[in-house]
């Protein structure tokens, strides 16, 4: 009985009940129109503050459709009629430019509104903002000239108002139109020419009449007025040069702003004029003038003034050298005689190449008499300009005066040389944003400069600075500047060892440091060789420790003069030999090759230039005869395809090896190939009926390994083109065509659902793009260069993919199949992301010491090239367990060095639970990828641009 009991319970219970899926619900979502967000009901306010609040309401919540606009201006226009207030009627005028904005909104009919209104409004204020709104809507009537002549006329015809609010509008808006408006009046009478001449210069003529207006504010306007006038492509008038002369001993600041912008426009449109000087019959080069009319505005009592002359000065590059020079004029004066600077002593000094004596007493005594009646205390001219300039109060003036300064001095050497002392002397600035300038400054000019010992003496001085960025800045100089003896060379090495013992971290830096002095002054190093390798003529010295930072800075220096100067090399003893040896394997970018000290080794290093001319051209014809053999590929049998992507791609491993030239071409190349050969295993696996068909999980590690290689593709190189991005895409779209057709075949109801549901997402996100590429088009009309068969198919009949119709989407992508062919495409002139850390370092001998459960700070610093966006780039932390932490560094860590490469210097924090051994911890650059087929897939996915650095971390328990 128990028996029956149990077998009936069991077939109570081992009913089998399958469920039909059902058809998923659409919704469709219906976006209506949107009707103005602000209902102003301006009528019922009952005071002027309520009206004014409404007005407010409105400027914050615009209409964003042309009917709602029309209804606002409508409303406007209405209360306008009855209201008396200025101030309101101040405000809509001005959200009159508002609904410009709008797109569709008639801007013709704001026109004609404030044409009308213009001629009888009272108040001056609404007024001035009815000729701001005028200028505004302008740039929306450029093709009606009718409407710019009846502004210009409208301004005209109220510039006489009382009110500077209104007379400095009007000015602004003839100077803003009126060369349009001549151009308007020079078609009108092109049969007379000398009547558009005339129009042409009767808006200068107009606007010099209100130079000297009683109101400071206009006189603003009115220069304002001929510079925007000189911006709209009408040259101006040379007359205009000496008002804005006089106009630079004006009280109020922007009028001497507006003067200073014209007279260096003057100088730039009529640079060899002569003018005459207005206390003699002197005359001079119109830009020799306004050069030093514009130094003499470096000491004005204005910061704004003073920094925008320091900034107006760099550009005038044609000026005459002997007002160059004046700018570096600073005559020291003692008893009415002038007394030689330190700087001037030990030029002196230097030129003459005399032994001092020490016997010298009083030597910077002023020698020559000076008359008093000829000595000025107040600076003339161009005299002193740029060392008032470096010794303002400001930094915003002594970093534009540096600025001017390296300008001017890297187009002319011999003032270089004159301007050398003076950036030096910046060097020792409190503000270290002038220091960086001044390095900066210095390392752009140092080509053409030989530099003494005493100018090294303070340069060395900024090692010792706090600042990592300011000593990067300064050896990054050093490695380019020309030493004029071997004892500035011997300051610079022990500098450089100083700086090496104050902050450890730099060694790098300071090795990069060495090797460029090295190749700079091959001559200089060989007469340190025995002072620099501690080597006795007589007595053998103790061998250095080569685990000393020190010892490895001055090896790397010596090795690198010595692949210049080959008479170096028997100077060696037999340990700096092996040391060269071990430190050409460890260190090979910063050692060279030496034969003379490695004659067993490869001479790859030791090749000449043409013979890497030569090489480098033998590669690119090898990668192009590569592609060229590829291109038939598509109309190959599977199992021959799969022999030749192979060989290519084994080919490709090795050519990026031989040639740097190519090796972003030929990596490229390599992981689109290797791509087109996972997926044509994988077609091969699904074909071939004697084998077993791959599962789901096989399937997706398939997909996951060729759609990160075509994130590689799209995130780590650049310059990719039109043809190759598609060609990725198409690949990508052919590998998640893969997956769903396995998950369709083997997979659950739940799995064949979310997968057809994602694929519909991805292939309708790949329409929109090829919308977007091709809006005039249809995709059955594409050419088959531009859009993939397989891609043209799923896009055409992306109706039939549906999760609640799973046969129809199966077939549609069971007939994709036969499309699916590997194809070649060509990488050429490609740049691929490189990632250069420089901390940390990897050990694995020492571990670093953490507490476990606290935190352990550990710096990063690293150089990235051929980057654009530095947003996306995270450090990476990769635990032993496995885990990782995702760290964005600030903006502030990070430097622009130029367009396409950046440094990083930041830290990161770690903090772990207890291990029982010492285990690696991997640190690395990652860069997130937001393509918009990650969305759909809702993964987060980081591809590494640099190989992990592995750092041996040992926890220790936390004691209390």
């Amino acid at each position: 009985m128990a028996a029956k009991l149990k077998k009936r319970a069991l077939a109570e219970f081992s009913h089998v009940v399958t469920e039909e899926p059902q058809p998923i619900k659409k919704l469709r979502l219906v976006i209506k129109s949107k009707a103005p967000t602000v209902s102003l009901n301006l009528s019922s306010a009952a005071t002027s503050e309520d009206v004014v609040f409404l007005l407010l309401k409105l400027e914050e919540n615009m209409p964003s459709s042309k009917e709602g606009a029309e209804s606002v201006f409508s409303e406007l226009t209405d209360h306008l009629a009855g209201q008396k207030d200025g101030i309101i009627r101040s405000k809509i005028f001005s959200l009159f430019t508002e609904l410009a904005k709008i797109p569709g909104f008639n801007v013709q009919t704001v026109a004609d509104d404030l044409l009308i209104r213009s001629q009888n409004e009272k108040s001056q204020m609404a007024l001035a903002q009815m000729f701001k709104t005028m200028r505004f809507i302008s740039h929306f009537l450029l093709n009606s000239s009718q409407y710019i002549y009846k502004f210009v006329a409208a301004a005209k015809r109220s510039i006489s108002s009382r009110n500077h609010l209104v007379r400095s509008s009007c000015l602004q808006l003839i100077g803003c139109l009126g060369f349009r408006d001549s151009q308007n009046k020079k078609e009108e009478s092109s049969s007379t020419p000398s009547s558009s001449s005339e129009s042409l210069t009767s808006v200068q003529s107009f606007l010099t009449r209100y130079i000297g207006d009683p109101d400071p504010r206009v006189r603003c306007s009115a220069f304002e007025a001929m510079l925007l006038l000189h911006n709209s492509g009408q040259p101006l008038s040379q007359s205009v040069y000496k008002d804005a002369c006089s106009a630079l001993s004006d009280d109020y600041e922007g009028v001497r702003l507006a003067a200073i912008q014209l007279i260096w426009v003057l100088s730039h449109l009529y640079p060899e004029s002569m003018v005459q000087l207005s206390d003699s019959s002197t005359e001079l080069r119109l830009v020799d003038d306004g050069f030093a009319k514009i130094c003499g505005m470096v000491v004005d009592v204005s910061v704004k003034v003073r920094v925008r002359a320091s900034q107006l000065l760099g550009s005038l590059h044609l000026v005459s050298p002997r007002f160059l020079e004046q700018t570096l004029d600073k005559k020291l004066m003692s008893k009415l005689r002038r007394k030689r600077s330190a700087h001037e002593r030990a030029r002196e000094h230097f030129w003459s190449g005399e032994w001092s004596s020490g016997q010298k007493w009083a030597d910077d005594a002023p020698k020559e008499d000076m008359n008093p009646d000829s000595i000025s205390l107040l600076n003339i001219g161009a005299c002193g300009a740029f060392i008032h300039g470096l010794e303002d109060e400001y930094l915003e003036v002594r970093n534009a005066a540096l600025d001017s300064l390296c300008e001017l001095a890297s187009n002319s050497a011999h003032f270089a040389q004159l301007s050398v002392d003076s950036i030096i002397d910046m060097f020792n600035d409190e503000i270290e944003s002038v220091r960086l300038n001044a390095i900066h400054s210095l390392r752009k000019i140092c080509p053409c400069l030989l530099f003494r010992d005493d100018q090294i003496d303070i340069i060395l001085g900024v090692l010792q600075d706090f600042s990592s960025s300011t000593r990067e800045a300064l050896r990054e100089f050093m490695g380019c500047a020309k030493l004029s003896s071997k004892n500035c060379l011997n300051s610079c090495a022990m500098a450089l060892l100083d700086n090496l013992r104050r902050y450890p971290m730099d060694r790098t830096s300071v090795w990069r440091c060495c090797q460029r002095m090295g190749l700079n002054h091959a001559a200089h190093t060989l007469a340190l060789v025995p002072d620099l390798l501690c080597l006795h003529p007589y007595f053998d010295t103790p061998e250095p420790d080569m685990d000393d930072p020190a010892y490895i800075s001055i090896l790397v220096l010596v090795s690198n003069a010595a692949s210049m100067s080959p008479a170096m090399v028997p100077m060696f003893p037999e340990h700096t030999r092996r040391h060269y040896l071990y430190l050409r394997s460890s260190l090979p970018h910063l050692v060279p090759f030496i034969k003379s000290l490695d004659p067993q080794a490869r001479d790859s290093d030791s090749v000449s230039p043409q013979k890497t001319q030569t090489g480098s051209s033998d590669t690119k014809k090898f990668l192009e005869e590569l592609s060229q053999r590829l291109t038939n590929i598509e109309s190959m049998e599977p199992q021959k395809s799969l022999s030749v992507l192979e060989n290519a791609v084994r080919d490709l491993e090795r050519l990026k090896q031989l040639d740097t030239h190519v090796s972003a071409s030929a990596e490229c190349t390599c992981l689109y190939l290797q791509s087109q050969l996972l997926m044509t295993k994988f077609l091969t696996s699904i074909s071939d009926p004697t084998l077993c068909v791959s599962d789901t999980e096989s399937s997706a590690s398939t997909v996951d390994k060729i759609v990160e290689t075509t994130t590689k593709l799209q995130t780590l190189f650049m310059g990719l083109s039109r043809g190759v991005v598609w060609s990725i895409r198409h690949l990508e779209l052919k590998a998640w065509t893969l997956h769903v057709i396995v998950s369709l075949s083997q997979g659950s109801l739940g799995e064949k659902i979310r997968s057809c549901e994602m694929f519909k997402q991805i292939v309708s996100s790949l329409k929109r793009s090829l919308d977007s590429e091709h809006p005039n088009q249809q995709h059955h009309l594409h050419p088959s260069q531009s859009v993939d068969p397989v891609t043209r198919h799923l896009v055409n009949n992306l109706s039939h993919i549906d999760s609640s119709h799973l046969q129809a989407t199966h077939a549609v992508l069971q007939a994709a199949l036969p499309m699916m062919r590997p194809r070649m495409t060509s990488c050429q002139g490609v740049r691929q992301v490189k990632v250069t850390m420089t901390e940390p370092v990897e050990n694995q001998e020492s571990p670093v010491k953490m507490t476990a459960g606290l935190t352990a700070a550990i710096p990063v610093v690293a150089t990235i090239d051929n980057i654009t966006d530095i947003r996306d780039i995270h450090i990476q932390v990769k635990y032993p367990d496995q885990q990782t932490q995702l760290v964005t560094p600030p903006l502030s860590a990070w430097t622009r060095i130029n367009s396409l490469r950046y440094k990083l210097s930041s830290e990161v924090v770690m903090s772990h639970t207890l291990w029982s051994e010492s285990c690696n911890v991997e640190v690395s650059l990652v860069h997130e990828v937001r393509f918009e087929t990650r969305q759909v897939v809702k993964k987060q996915e980081m591809v590494e641009l640099a190989k992990p650095v592995k750092l041996l971390v040992a926890t220790k328990p936390f004691k209390r």
